[in-house]
């Protein structure tokens, strides 16, 4: 792996990240189900890469956060 392609992914997680904790401070089922989807994917693609995460999530690995 790239440190590019971490970077990428990383990028991405913080933004995704960012858009779950909006959805659900704005109580937005809607964009709660598509920023989870988002999530989801940049989750697999972080483990499949061995990019680690728990910086971006304080540790909360999981949606409940």
């Amino acid at each position: 792996m790239t440190t590019a392609v971490a970077a990428a992914i990383r990028e991405r997680a913080r933004s995704v990240w960012r858009s779950l904790g909006e959805a659900r401070r704005d109580n937005d089922a809607h964009a709660v189900l598509l920023a989870a989807d988002d999530w989801d994917e940049v989750q697999r693609l972080a483990r499949a890469h061995g990019v680690n995460l728990g910086d971006i999530t304080d540790g909360k690995d999981d949606l409940s956060a």
